[in-house]
């Protein structure tokens, strides 16, 4: 892992730490309160203003330069921050019971700097889960090694292979998904952790489809943790946000890699992310019991060939999910093959839908839906794909908080209709 330029010290992590006033309370206190008034004031404001300055000086030049050199807690440039981006970050380590966070401009910008800091480069290679997020596979497989650095991508579900190649292999990053996108595996992420910390590998797990109200990957060892802030964690489709959580000695080196690559968020939206996690309990308990009745309906469908939800008994990975998710809660995502469809098909089954939309997100409070091989895994070449198990009539689903009857009801229409000729 490169060292940092500056101090030894992460002095600068000290604003963006867990906030331990709400460490022992519950999360919905957490999701509330965490972040929030911590700095010391006269007076408090019962909402985190939003800081627009580029820029922040002080009363004497001495204490400018104890946060610019000496790396001391405080604000300079917006670049590196603000304490609307503090409140956020601050929230979102102690919902992970993370160390540190630093917010960024986007989840696909979190999984960069992730891999980054992790010491992915000419000597650092990356294993990853091939069943990742399709912008992420382009990044691993494409970006990454023009680059230099030299990566594999492979089925992390199958143990004893994985076993074989990072044994053999010895990676510096290894990088997955607990639930992966878009087909919904399961890959035993205490198993996995362990395995890559035998050859001394740093391990990142992008949390954005388990989130904390599934699962807190530091709590089974990883070194860092990502997510797609603009998912569940906001959840109201308005803001374009990542984080990266890490420990304490790594947080100058994504400090500064932050700073190079500038992939700052914007103050609005860190403010419009905190808002939006302030019901994120109450949401996901939502989603998870609506994803659930989904998932129940269309196995039940005549139409449809297969259903891959997590807590579907019939689930390749349902023991594992059960094993490692709490309260018999399996998450908002879904995956299911309508049968014997092709992209005509596919696209007159998107052009029905009247409630749940065909966009390209997930997360939201609205029931969201896209067919991957034409979206969200659009780079991959078809034996990519076919690898994956994509097909023209496979679909993604993030199940909202509307009433579940009429998602139904509305996949159910949808379904009938793609079967009748245009």
């Amino acid at each position: 892992m490169a060292k940092s330029t500056y101090s030894e010290e992460p002095m600068h992590s000290e604003n963006r730490r867990a906030d331990d006033r709400y460490l022992a309370k519950g999360l919905a206190t957490q999701c509330v309160h965490a972040g929030e008034r911590w700095e010391k004031q006269t007076f408090w404001t019962s909402s985190t203003p939003i800081y627009h300055s580029t820029t922040f000086f002080y009363d004497h030049v001495q204490d400018l330069d104890d946060r610019v050199y000496y790396r001391k807690p405080g604000y300079v440039y917006a670049r590196s921050g603000s304490p609307t981006h503090t409140a956020l970050e601050r929230a979102l380590a102690t919902l992970e019971r993370g160390e540190v966070c630093m917010s960024t401009a986007s989840g696909m910008a979190a999984s960069h700097l992730a891999l980054l800091t992790a010491g992915a480069g000419k000597e650092g290679l990356i294993l990853c889960s091939t069943d990742v997020y399709g912008s992420v596979y382009t990044m691993v497989d494409n970006v990454f090694p023009h680059l230099g650095a030299p990566s594999i991508l492979m089925d992390f579900t199958d143990l004893d292979r994985l076993e074989q190649a990072i044994l053999r292999e010895r990676p510096q990053v290894v990088y997955f998904e607990v639930v992966t996108n878009p087909m919904t595996k399961v890959i035993d992420a205490p198993a996995v952790i362990e395995l890559a910390h035998r050859v001394g590998a740093t391990v990142v797990v992008d949390n954005t489809f388990t989130t904390p109200f599934l699962l807190r990957p530091f709590e089974l060892g990883a070194d860092l943790v990502t997510h797609s802030v603009s998912k569940f964690l906001s959840g109201h489709g308005d803001v374009l946000a990542g984080a990266v959580l890490c420990r304490r000695k790594d947080f100058d080196c994504l400090h500064d890699m932050l700073i190079q690559v500038g992939c700052t968020l914007g103050p609005n939206e860190a403010w419009l992310a905190l808002r939006g996690l302030k019901t994120f309990l109450l949401r996901m308990e939502r989603h998870c019991a609506n994803a659930l009745a989904v998932a129940r309906f269309l196995e039940s469908h005549p139409l449809i060939a297969r259903v891959r939800y997590p807590g579907l008994p019939s689930h390749p990975h349902h023991a594992v999910a059960a094993r490692i998710f709490p309260d018999g809660r399996y998450g908002a995502m879904l995956n299911f093959d309508i049968a014997d469809c092709d992209q005509a098909q596919a696209f007159r089954f998107l052009d029905a839908l009247r409630l749940v939309l065909p966009a390209t997100t997930l997360g939201d409070i609205y029931s969201l839906i896209v067919n991957p091989a034409r979206t969200t895994h659009h780079w991959l070449g078809e034996d990519q794909l076919a690898a994956i198990g994509i097909s023209a009539g496979t679909f993604r689903m993030s199940v909202g908080i509307e009433h579940a009857e009429d998602i139904m009801e509305d996949l159910d229409q949808a379904l009938r209709a793609c079967r009748h000729s245009a």
